[in-house]
C-alpha cells in the first residue's frame, strides 16, 4: 500500500536558480577628489575587482560625478553587500542598483 502511494505521489520539477550575478551600480556623489576610492574600496575589500568603471563629471558646474561600476560572477548575498556600503559612503547622494542572473 506504502508503495502505491509513493508511486502515484507526483514529483514536482525543481526550478534552478541562479548563483551567479551581474551587480551594476549607478552612483552619484560629490566630485571630491576621494569619492572614486571610497566607491571602488567595497568591491576590493570583498575581494572582486569590477568589469567597469566609468566616472565623469555631471551637472552644468562640474560639481558631481557619476559612477558606472559594474560586477560579473558574483553571488546576490556580495552584491547586497556592496550596494549597502555604496549607499553608506561618504559623499554618495544616490545609489541605483541592478542585479540580475548572469547569462
Amino acid at each position: 500500500m506504502a508503495s502505491s502511494a509513493v508511486a502515484s505521489a507526483q514529483v514536482e520539477p525543481r526550478v534552478a536558480r541562479p548563483t551567479s550575478f551581474k551587480a551594476l551600480f549607478y552612483v552619484t556623489g560629490v566630485a571630491d577628489p576621494g569619492l572614486l576610492p571610497r566607491v571602488i574600496e567595497p568591491v576590493a575589500k570583498m575581494g572582486h575587482v569590477p568589469t567597469r568603471v566609468h566616472a565623469s563629471r555631471e551637472s552644468g558646474d562640474g560639481s558631481e560625478v557619476v559612477v558606472d561600476l559594474r560586477l560579473k560572477g558574483v553571488n546576490a548575498r556580495t552584491a547586497q553587500l556592496v550596494e549597502n556600503a555604496l549607499r553608506a559612503t561618504v559623499g554618495v547622494r544616490q545609489v541605483i542598483a541592478v542585479v540580475e542572473p548572469d547569462d
